[in-house]
């Protein structure tokens, strides 16, 4: 018989290999009716119709549709002490066309404004089919938000991500998404057990669904249900995992929300599921030494001021530049892989930024270290590069060459027209990308159905949100969760009333 992998095999050690071969090593542990995952004599804890795991956006969202389209007990499980997930942690902007606020102001979009936005920012990297439906839905997502659980959102509607005027702003930001979910599913009469993580889905002898084991304060139950909704985030705060799917992300750091590790995948894949694009990810760069000595966290550890620094350097370990700084892409995602690429190289955990403290004085107290930290000084190249630990003649070199190329008005060595000039007194920081969103996961069909490698449904068994984002991007994360928890609400009742 062979064993489905635990969470301690499965993410302890950075994989070796490539994401492809993650994903068939996965793919390959599919059970079938004598495998891990399989449902025994043992008797249930707990019956219900639809059990939900995960209490975010996505699967406050299924749990509401699925009441809504027949469903009669519905239990969500969510493994935080409160609703809300990723979606209560977020800035509340949600992008969306031809909604009714878009109408009242004016605003015209098509959908073949907002397809092309999206998959322009994502680089072409989603699942076309899905993103049309996550594009085709999102309007009308936001119109059920306000009309049916009762979001409020401002008269705000911003132009972000692009040029298109399609970012909805809730009242309260994130927060007012979960307290709008929390009153709508009292009145549905929904309950949510808090602190209740998944551990394993059940499959009976058919290979259909037939239950879930989740444990609270250390106690597992196994709950009967005749469906099962994933909608336990992404794998975000969990680096271990990042690096066995992706190795360049190997030395990353989890900045996500605290409980995105990665159990739903987890489970599902134990269940027979494919994962599909999982070494998308999005990583930003943040300060190594907060992360690593201080438990740092995606505000401690900002480095977007200092990054974005018009004179701002990135060397590696030996002294040396290693790219143009100019071409950081959004939010610095272009320097995500050059950085790794040379992290690796040089054997090292990060590489560091450099400017001055002129410019960094220029830049009136926006450009601080968290966690009252000094940035690394040096009066000279010599001094600096004696605190970095790293080699003087090489950094006073780069540094001239660099000077040199502002004179110039070009950087022959790596492109781009560099402006500002560094004059000592000099300053360093050392810098690593900490993944903050996950965009692959399990994989899924139209209708919001697990998949198996065979591309054959597992039935009962559905996921939407982070744990299977292939079809979101930036701007449309929340947009995403909300459509597809819908959708599996609404396949999760028709499948239980089949």
């Amino acid at each position: 018989m062979q064993q489905g992998i635990s969470r301690r095999s499965f993410i302890g050690s950075a994989a070796v290999g490539s994401a492809v071969l993650a994903l068939g090593a996965l793919a390959g542990c599919a059970p079938q009716a004598d495998q891990g995952g399989s449902s025994t004599s043992a008797a249930w804890d707990q019956e219900v119709d639809l059990l939900v795991c995960g209490a975010g956006g996505c699967g406050l969202a299924c749990a509401v549709e699925a009441k809504d389209n027949g469903v009669e007990n519905v239990l969500v499980v969510e493994k935080s002490d409160m609703i809300g997930g990723t979606t209560a942690m977020s800035q509340g902007m949600i992008a969306g066309y031809d909604t009714k606020f878009q109408k009242e102001q004016g605003i015209e979009l098509t959908f073949d404004q907002m397809y092309a936005n999206l998959m322009n920012n994502a680089s072409y990297r989603l699942d076309p089919a899905l993103t049309k439906i996550t594009v085709e839905n999102c309007g009308k997502t936001i119109d059920w938000l306000a009309d049916r659980v009762g979001v409020s959102f401002l008269d705000r509607i911003d132009i972000y991500y692009g040029p298109l005027q399609m970012m909805h702003n809730v009242d309260g930001a994130g927060g007012g998404f979960a307290i709008a979910f929390s009153a709508c599913l009292d009145d549905l009469g929904v309950q949510v057990k808090k602190g209740t993580k998944l551990v394993e889905v059940l499959l009976d002898a058919e290979g259909r669904v037939e239950g879930a084991v989740v444990e609270s304060k250390g106690k597992q139950r196994r709950i009967k249900a005749k469906a099962v909704m994933l909608a336990t985030g992404g794998f975000a705060h969990n680096a271990e995992l990042a690096a066995r799917f992706d190795p360049e992300k190997a030395g990353t750091f989890g900045i996500g929300h605290p409980n995105c590790e990665g159990d739903g995948l987890v489970a599902a894949s134990n269940s027979g599921a494919l994962l599909s694009h999982i070494n998308h990810m999005m990583c930003i760069l943040k300060d190594y030494t907060i992360m690593s000595e201080h438990e740092g966290t995606s505000a401690s550890a900002n480095l977007n001021g200092f990054t974005n620094l018009p004179n701002m350097i990135l060397v590696g370990s030996d002294g040396n530049r290693f790219v143009d700084e100019t071409s950081k892409g959004y939010m610095s995602q272009d320097l995500n892989s050059p950085i790794f690429d040379k992290m690796h190289r040089d054997g090292a955990g990060y590489v560091w930024e450099i400017s001055d403290e002129a410019t960094v004085a220029a830049a009136g107290g926006k450009v601080v270290r968290g966690e009252g930290l000094e940035y690394v000084k040096g009066s000279d190249a010599a001094e600096l590069a004696k605190s970095m630990g790293v080699d003087p003649t090489a950094l006073a070199a780069t540094i001239d060459a660099y000077n040199a190329a502002v004179d110039a008005g070009v950087d022959k060595e790596f492109g781009g027209f560099p402006t500002t000039k560094l004059v000592a007194p000099y300053v360093a920081v050392p810098v690593v990308p900490c993944e903050i969103i996950t965009y692959g996961g399990v994989a899924r069909s139209e209708k919001a159905e697990v998949l198996r490698a065979d591309e054959q449904i597992i039935p009962g068994l559905f996921v939407g949100g982070e744990a299977s984002c292939n079809s979101a991007y930036m701007g449309f994360t929340l947009s995403n969760c909300f459509t597809w928890g819908r959708i599996g609400g609404q396949s999760a009742a028709s499948y239980i009333q089949s």
